[in-house]
């Protein structure tokens, strides 16, 4: 069965996952594939307890072997979806935000681009934009991750590893790319994805 495949991505911060939840409540039929997919499904996945232990771990690996791992759990979530008897898959970030991310934490050019490969272009390429302080003040917390493993995430370290990040996403070729005010409120870029994906 030939699925369709719309992704939501964008930096932290940018409104990604309430988009999604609007988006998921609207489509009951759809797949929703994440990162979180095997790293947060219990005694079948890997034995984090919650997202700060995930963090951690996550710190505690070498550029390149963070990248193979977060690879790793896209890939899962990605063959999960394509195993389902759904026909649509919303995929949340996709590889985008986190190669982009793992390039900026020094992760190699070359693996980068030998992974790109095994992740095929979705049909829908929806990235939500904000600027970095905007984003900053939507967070009520911040990961070690999404701060540059900073070991005192804070807003002054988010802002500084997400401008660092940001440089990264111009590898990709947005040109049927849709990009979306995430400034707007949340029920108008939902209005507008739901006009977009239908």
């Amino acid at each position: 069965m030939e699925k369709k495949t719309i992704c939501i991505t964008g930096i932290d911060g940018t409104g990604k996952s309430t988009l999604i939840k609007g988006i998921l409540n609207h489509f009951k039929n759809f797949y929703y594939a994440s990162i979180w997919d095997l790293m947060t499904s219990g005694a079948k996945g890997l034995p984090f307890k919650s997202k700060s232990e995930i963090d951690q771990f996550l710190c505690s690996l070498t550029p390149d072997s963070r990248l193979l791992f977060l690879a790793h759990c896209i890939k899962y979530s990605m063959d999960k979806a394509l195993e389902s008897q759904k026909d649509t898959i919303l995929i949340d970030s996709y590889h985008y935000k986190y190669f982009a991310t793992e390039k900026a934490l020094g992760a190699s050019e070359s693996l980068i681009q030998s992974l790109e490969i095994e992740f095929p272009e979705p049909d829908i390429v929806i990235e939500l934009l904000l600027p970095v302080e905007i984003a900053s003040q939507r967070k009520s917390k911040y990961s070690r991750y999404e701060c540059g493993l900073d070991i005192n995430p804070c807003i002054t370290s988010f802002i500084a590893f997400q401008n660092e990040a940001i440089n990264e996403w111009k590898r990709y070729d947005k040109t049927n790319w849709i990009r979306m005010d995430a400034r707007q409120p949340p029920e108008k870029m939902l209005e507008e994805t739901l006009q977009i994906i239908v």
